[in-house]
């Protein structure tokens, strides 16, 4: 006699298929170790100060799925 249904033994893997797949990963930026944050930013007050010299941004140029967002 078994105590799980075929039916069940396939509900109970997907569930924790779902489940695995979902505790993959999580909402937001992942968080950088402290060097590699220090280096982030001095590299991002080097591509301001590079930003300045370098002229005026492009223009935001509209996109064919714009409409659709």
């Amino acid at each position: 006699m078994t105590l799980i249904s075929p039916g069940g033994r396939a509900v109970l893997v997907a569930a924790a298929i779902v489940l695995t797949l979902a505790a993959c990963g999580r909402r937001g930026a992942p968080e950088a170790p402290p060097a590699a944050a220090e280096r982030q930013v001095i590299e991002s007050e080097q591509q301001e100060e590079n930003r300045d010299v370098t002229g005026p941004a492009r223009s935001d140029r509209p996109f064919v799925l714009d409409a659709l967002l």
